[in-house]
């Protein structure tokens, strides 16, 4: 069963440990290298997310799902997640992602999800598309591929908000 909690600050330790991955280093915004430090400021909530939450699979932490920002204008939720090379293939993230936007729908103004993907990101892409997501716009060198500048694939989930 896949549940969203709170980060808290004992999840420094794994969140450190995940973040030596290669694929979440390659296709993330976490600094490389990722430090033991980089994980302590942000389980004290000090990188500036609007929102995060831990991912969890079975009572174990396995990913990572927040939102950067929502648009005062445009209510769109710019999202990012990863998840950890002990949970993959669970399409975790894609149950993660629904259960983000109920949380989103009953406690924000948001009217939209958004993520941003690098084009040669399959995976993330794959997600996305699971979740309802579907491309919205291309922007050339929008994302990174590792350290290379690349085509930035814009996916975006409009949802209806709750009646009053």
């Amino acid at each position: 069963m896949i549940t969203l909690r709170a980060v808290e600050p004992t999840d420094a330790e794994w969140i450190f440990d995940a973040c030596q991955d290669a694929a979440i280093q390659r296709w993330t915004r976490v600094p490389r290298p990722y430090l033991r430090s980089h994980a302590d400021e942000f389980v004290a909530g000090a990188t500036g997310e609007l929102f995060r939450w831990v991912i969890v699979s079975d009572d174990r932490a396995i990913g990572l799902i927040g939102v950067h920002s929502i648009g005062e204008e445009s209510g769109v939720a710019e999202i990012g997640y990863w998840v950890a090379p002990w949970g993959r293939g669970q399409r975790a993230v894609t149950t993660a992602i629904g259960l983000m936007i109920n949380e989103l729908r009953a406690n924000t103004e948001a009217r939209a999800v958004s993520a941003i993907i690098a084009e040669g990101n399959a995976a993330s892409r794959a997600v996305a598309e699971g979740a309802g997501l579907t491309e919205f716009e291309r922007r050339p060198d929008g994302c990174n591929d590792g350290d290379s500048p690349t085509m930035a694939l814009v996916y975006r989930l409009t949802f209806s908000r709750p009646s009053p």
